[in-house]
């Protein structure tokens, strides 16, 4: 297991991602470097030179590290050098023979002197080696997790005591790209029998009618490594399964684009102004979706889908078309189980999976996010 992998996780507690992220951050190497100072001695493994005027959290000097590259960092390595990562990909495999291993490290220590590009590394520090997270330009605003966190929780108590909109940590995942977690604001609700009179919890059993109530939340996400931007996306939650369907036309984002750094290790401080810049913006969301209008919108909006109702087999051979066999099969199981056949039903279907444990916390978060698009598109078929 990685060290990434070991702070990485679903439906995490709130306490329990704040210390992995902490973790991580603590073990984190940020270096800016000219390619043509890099070495490639095994498959997809970078080696940095020593850096004796580096200035880290160890003091000054930094010595000579190998970085196993991740498979995002990879790929973004082959987008930088202009290699085909398909091509690359199949050189490094474990089963690949040595001379093909052998030509992918040549391939890499070539395109390394060629280019002579500045890039940012990002790493995580496991005693002896690097785990090499991404492969980035120099001129990208380094937007850390943690620090996220902490700027929004900072706006949110804000709009606490500004305001009196209260709101709860749900539930939050991590992976080796992404962070993404849920705020409830189960204070923001409203009761909607008829959106949920036909459904059943696959979780719990409990039936939509026996618990009705709809309430906002919004989803901080963010990734440290270029998979995305810092993004903030109101979500209506079904309080009977704690299925959140994310509202993409509604999403804030905030891409990672910056001046260009110094080279050698990053300093903190070109965070400090796109932190309290995330705080201001995270107060200005918040209050615009913290109010009974908004919601009743959302409410209204899914209503429409509930309204239309397709036969199975449309259902069934839409899946089959959308997904690959195994997605398609469980979101039908689950659409089947969960009572209601109507197009939102299909969402509702695809959310409920999503929380599965054999889903990855990069799926969940592709099939959150085109729950309700599916469903749409649906409703057209």
């Amino acid at each position: 297991m990685s060290i990434i992998s070991q702070y990485s996780g679903k439906n995490l507690e709130f306490e329990e991602l704040k210390d992995n992220l902490k973790a991580l951050r603590n073990r984190r190497v940020d270096l800016i470097v000219n390619s043509n100072d890099l070495n490639v001695v095994s498959p997809a493994c970078i080696t940095t030179p020593h850096l004796a005027e580096a200035i880290t959290s160890d003091g000054v000097g930094m010595p000579s590290y190998d970085w196993d590259l991740t498979p995002h960092a990879f790929r973004q390595w082959c987008a930088k050098f202009d290699v085909p990562s398909k091509y690359l990909g199949r050189l490094v495999e474990e089963e690949a023979s040595v001379p093909m291993k052998d030509l992918s490290i040549e391939i890499m220590n070539v395109h390394h002197k060629d280019y002579q590009k500045e890039i940012l590394l990002r790493g995580i520090r496991d005693e002896n080696t690097v785990v090499g997270r991404a492969i980035l330009s120099p001129s990208y605003s380094i937007i850390e997790n943690f620090d996220v966190m902490i700027a929004v929780f900072d706006a949110l108590n804000t709009v606490r005591e500004d305001h009196g909109i209260g709101f709860e940590p749900g539930p939050a995942s991590l992976s080796d790209t992404h962070m993404r977690a849920r705020i409830n604001m189960p204070q923001l609700k409203t009761v909607s029998e008829a959106l949920l009179r036909d459904y059943t919890s696959p979780w719990t059993g409990q039936k939509g009618l026996d618990n009705p109530n709809v309430f906002m939340g919004i989803e901080i996400r963010n990734s440290e490594v270029g998979a995305g931007s810092f993004s903030l996306v109101p979500s209506v939650i079904i309080q009977v399964c704690n299925n959140g369907m994310t509202l993409t036309k509604d999403i804030f984002r905030k891409v990672h684009l910056g001046s260009a750094m110094e080279k050698g290790v990053v300093s903190q401080r070109t965070m400090q102004a796109t932190m309290e810049l995330i705080s201001a913006q995270t107060v200005d969301k918040v209050l615009e979706i913290a109010n009974p209008t908004f919601l009743q919108e959302k409410v209204d909006e899914l209503l429409g889908l509930k309204n239309t109702i397709k036969p199975p087999t449309v259902v069934m051979d839409y899946l089959k078309d959308a997904f690959d066999e195994d997605i398609a099969d469980g979101i039908l199981n689950r659409f089947i189980m969960d009572g209601d056949k109507s197009v939102f039903g299909v969402a509702q279907a695809i959310t409920s999976f999503s929380q599965s444990k054999q889903v990855s916390v990069d799926d969940a978060l592709k099939l959150d996010d085109s729950a309700l698009e599916h469903a749409a598109v649906l409703a057209g078929v």
